[in-house]
């Protein structure tokens, strides 16, 4: 068999996952622990360094809010001295965070595809963090959480998405 036609082959049996789908968020997850034990930069980078990010995800497809009878989606990351302690998905914003953040669907996909910078988001007002005091009180541990959060997504980017038909 030629390469091509090999890696051909490899890339379309492995498996994909929807995008904010359960199997979806299990798999970001079991990546993101691995990513732990064996990125040095991570390691470094996260030691030391709690977070809780709520990302609420509004406008989502009508397969998602089948999935989760409902809508927006709330992601949960919870990282505890650079060990990821709870990455969940659900309907319902946790009552403590250090930031939530909001955006359409559309716009979630865009970041985590790699067509949209999440600050770019930001300044266009395509993307809202609360509490903004937060972000200008704190400005160490907003850019530690910025540079945390775009190192998360490097690695939820491993795994293999794929996205509703037809529907933004």
């Amino acid at each position: 068999m030629s390469e091509t036609l090999q890696a051909t082959v490899t890339r379309h049996a492995a498996k994909t996952y929807l995008f904010l789908a359960p199997e979806w968020v299990y798999e970001v997850t079991r990546v993101l622990q691995a990513a732990q034990l064996r990125d040095k930069q991570f390691g470094e980078l996260a030691a030391d360094f709690s977070l809780t990010l709520a990302y609420q995800i509004t406008d989502i497809p009508t397969q998602l809010k089948e999935q989760y009878n409902g809508e927006p989606l709330v992601i949960l990351v919870q990282l505890d001295k650079g060990k990821v302690r709870r990455l969940s998905i659900g309907t319902e914003p946790p009552q403590e965070f250090d930031f939530l953040l909001i955006s359409t669907y559309e716009v979630a996909k865009k970041i985590f595809m790699g067509e949209l910078n999440a600050a770019t988001a930001f300044i266009n007002r395509q993307f809202k963090i609360e509490p903004l005091s937060r972000v200008y009180s704190n400005p160490r541990f907003t850019a530690k959480s910025i540079v945390t959060g775009n190192l998360l997504l490097k690695f939820a980017r491993q795994v293999p998405t794929i996205f509703p038909n037809g529907e933004n």
